[in-house]
């Protein structure tokens, strides 16, 4: 089925993205094929049209639509979850949090992202989350892909049958520059239930709070949110620590008292509560109702930055002056703990190269839109946040990047180092057209 403009079903498939840029978009037309062979019905039409193909998985990134593009909405049909034995086979449209769902009934699970709403981008890219540090990456549990290459030809490629493979580890961790993704196959780990501690603290208590969490065992992540609560007007700094039940032992003291403090105890990942900063009681507001017309969605302008151990000294000074010169009280900065097993699998394993990381830090910029003022605020505080930690960074995590500005050859770099050639020779074999998105700074 394919859907144009001034169609309601165009529409409704644009405004239940969940990116405020992508839902605003105008895409030539919107493809929603209903198995493996339209999508590459599909590519090839894109092919003949030398028009850009824009893939929407869980609606997540800016780049799941576009102006003038062909949308492929993986979403609308290829949604099946298949559970067997200690293997799931997810299609392409599903967002993480119906694995997760749908492995609970067999008491597995994989570790998946801090939301449950992402797709494919983050399981193909990487997938940073709380039981990271216990589990690894969600593209670690990989071990089989197919899809369709961007000049339409099918292919499958599989974990046993690809020791050594070059197209099997920059699959992982650069796909979505390559190929459509339609179903892909992950190793899953016995589910556990899980003990979350929420604390709210002032901003300056950030570099003694980093040094912590980069003592704790790999079993425990903590992970912080630095914004505005929504009942304060200040920023603050949120502490949130993940374990599994009967770990508890390998607590500090210190991170299981205070007078807001909050403990969760809940049966897997997919309960956890949401990573997002609370009132003062510990109750998290409920999400606002999505506005209905998609030109007015949150607009938002993110980098993901990889920082190592020992820099607490130079990173929280800097993230604090950050939090200060905020333009307005949306935007924050997340800092996912990594380490433990994500540094265990070799670096050559996969195109994912922030694996000496221990933290990924997300510089969220937000805006209302139509609000021209504050949209180049935002932006401009966002790059201004990405510059200040350019030299502490070992790794970009490209889930969201921003093609055609100065900094994406930066962001390039710093994602894919001395594999980036290699990736760009591939590109050129599997996309010929540069259909999918461009791995080239602005010319």
């Amino acid at each position: 089925m394919e859907l144009h403009q001034g169609e309601t079903a165009y529409e409704t498939a644009l405004a239940v993205l969940f990116n405020g840029d992508a839902a605003a978009a105008h895409p030539a037309s919107i493809a929603q094929p209903r198995d493996e062979q339209e999508v590459a019905a599909f590519v090839r039409q894109a092919c003949a049209q030398k028009r850009p193909l824009r893939v929407r998985s869980g609606g997540h990134s800016r780049f799941c639509s576009g102006d003038g593009a062909l949308m492929l909405d993986l979403a609308a049909h290829l949604r099946n979850v298949t559970v067997s034995g200690d293997l799931v086979t997810v299609q392409g449209g599903s967002g993480v949090g119906a694995v997760l769902q749908a492995l609970a009934p067999h008491n597995q699970m994989v570790p998946v992202g801090t939301h449950a709403t992402p797709g494919f981008g983050l399981l193909t890219m990487g997938g940073i989350g709380h039981l990271s540090r216990s589990f690894g990456l969600t593209l670690d549990c990989v071990v089989a892909m197919r899809g369709v290459r961007a000049n339409g030809e099918l292919f499958e490629i599989r974990a046993e049958e690809a020791d050594g493979s070059e197209v099997w580890r920059l699959l992982r961790g650069a796909a979505p520059f390559l190929a459509v993704i339609t179903e892909a196959t992950l190793r899953a780990y016995p589910r556990r239930p899980l003990h979350v501690i929420r604390q709210l603290n002032a901003l300056p208590s950030l570099v003694d709070a980093l040094n912590c969490a980069e003592s704790l065992p790999r079993q425990i992540a903590c992970s912080f949110v630095l914004g505005v609560p929504p009942d304060q007007e200040q920023a603050q700094l949120m502490r949130y620590v993940v374990l599994q039940e009967g770990d508890e032992s390998l607590l500090p003291a210190f991170l299981n008292e205070g007078q807001e403090c909050w403990h969760d105890h809940v049966a897997g990942q997919e309960w956890l509560p949401d990573f997002n900063l609370p009132d003062r009681n510990g109750v998290l507001p409920p999400e606002p109702p999505v506005e209905p017309d998609r030109f007015r969605r949150l607009r938002s302008w993110i980098y993901t930055v990889s920082v190592p151990s020992g820099l607490s000294h130079e990173l929280a000074p800097r993230l604090e002056d950050a939090m200060r010169k905020a333009p307005n009280r949306l935007c924050r900065i997340d800092l996912q703990h990594i380490g433990g097993a994500v540094a265990d699998r070799p670096m050559a394993s996969s195109l994912y190269r922030g694996r000496h990381a221990q933290w990924s830090i997300v510089i969220s910029g937000f805006w209302s839109a139509g609000d021209a003022l504050n949209q180049q605020a935002a932006c401009r505080w966002a790059d201004a946040v990405f510059d200040a930690l350019e030299s502490l960074a070992c790794h970009v995590y490209l889930v969201e990047r921003h093609p055609g500005t100065i900094r994406y050859q930066r962001e390039l770099e710093l994602a894919y180092g001395s594999d980036l050639p290699r990736l760009r020779q591939m590109k050129k074999q599997w996309d010929p057209d540069g259909l999918l998105p461009s791995l080239d700074p602005p010319s």
